[in-house]
């Protein structure tokens, strides 16, 4: 049997593969990280998107629940609160936990104001007609509770006009001003 000569490449082969596994668990470990942090910015941005959808739906109930009213009373429409109610659980995925929360704004003029008192004569009946303009707060949220730590939440705030007859027999009419995100 020949020796063979001693070259100084004893063992080389040994360290090249252990450097390419090094480099390619570094990459690898990289990589993942990119594909979590990309997953995890996803999931927050598609609950969002949920969130806000849930304070529109919360607004559109508040509006509609104002324009119901048989008369507007600026007292009792500034403590009213809207939420989502168990009637309303398809706007949620089975599981899914969240919600909204509508209330009248206080920091504007206290969030109900009379704009103007109109009364015409129709039909041989005089019709009086009050104009307010009511600023609504939403908020829409995806997680446990609207407070807790790691729920997503979105903000809408509404100006509605809303006019009230004081007859029964004729239905309140409600205008949007404006509608904005906060």
């Amino acid at each position: 049997m020949k020796a063979r000569p001693d070259n100084g490449e004893k063992g080389s082969a040994l360290v090249m593969v252990m450097m390419y596994a090094m480099i390619l668990s570094i990459l690898g470990t990289a990589m993942l990280g990119v594909v979590i942090n990309e997953y995890r910015m996803e999931k927050v941005h598609r609950e969002s998107i949920k969130a806000y959808y849930l304070a529109e739906a919360g607004m559109e109930k508040a509006i509609f629940e104002i324009s119901q009213l048989e008369r507007i009373v600026p007292e009792t429409v500034k403590t009213m609160v809207f939420t989502l109610d168990g009637d309303q659980g398809d706007l949620l995925k089975p599981g899914e936990q969240g919600g909204f929360t509508v209330k009248v704004s206080t920091e504007e003029d206290d969030g109900v104001k009379l704009i103007d008192t109109i009364y015409f004569d129709e039909e041989n009946l005089i019709v009086f007609k009050y104009i307010y303009e009511i600023t609504l707060e939403a908020v829409g949220f995806i997680g446990e509770r609207e407070d807790a730590k790691g729920t997503v939440k979105r903000k809408i705030q509404a100006v509605i006009k809303f006019e009230d007859y004081a007859v029964p027999n004729i239905e309140n009419k409600a205008e949007i001003v404006f509608w904005r995100q906060l």
